[in-house]
């Protein structure tokens, strides 16, 4: 069973009504990429072809969603990472994938190569269009999408 199967069961069974976009198509996963001009690594490509984007316990995390890449909205990872580029919050190396309100910013980082042998997340602050500087925080999508959703329902 994968990751993202075993999540899934968990999420089932922690009672809180998960909202989600909808399976995303290998197609519509290659067009995001090009857009974003980035290579997703293989653990958010399962997240997004089994949620799309997801919203679940009051937290977004963002991926394809049915308005595409021309979506004007989270939680479009396309609108976020296209956004947050716009506004010198991410390099053109990140991938948003989550935000806390006006607090940190967590993204893929495609530049960094983590040890499971995928970019690994990094958090960033509202000062990185200043300061650059990037916390590594996951060593990949998998790590920090089973971390946020187990902290969730222990929250519950």
């Amino acid at each position: 069973m994968s990751y993202i199967d075993r999540l899934a069961l968990e999420i089932n069974a922690s009672g809180e009504c998960p909202v989600i976009a909808g399976g995303a198509t290998d197609e519509v996963i290659s067009t995001f990429e090009k857009v974003l001009g980035v290579k997703f690594p293989e653990s958010y490509i399962e997240f997004l072809k089994k949620y799309g984007a997801l919203s679940f316990a009051g937290d977004n995390y963002y991926g394809v969603t049915k308005s595409g890449i021309d979506a004007v909205a989270v939680p479009s990872v396309a609108f976020a990472t296209k956004s947050a580029r716009a506004d010198g919050d991410a390099d053109d190396s990140m991938v948003v994938v989550k935000a806390s309100g006006y607090g940190p910013i967590y993204s893929i980082d495609t530049s960094i190569i983590g040890n499971s042998g995928e970019p690994v997340i990094v958090e960033t602050e509202l000062s990185f269009k200043r300061s650059k500087e990037k916390n590594i925080i996951y060593q990949n999508f998998q790590e920090f999408f089973n971390d946020m959703i187990r902290q969730a329902i222990k929250e519950l």
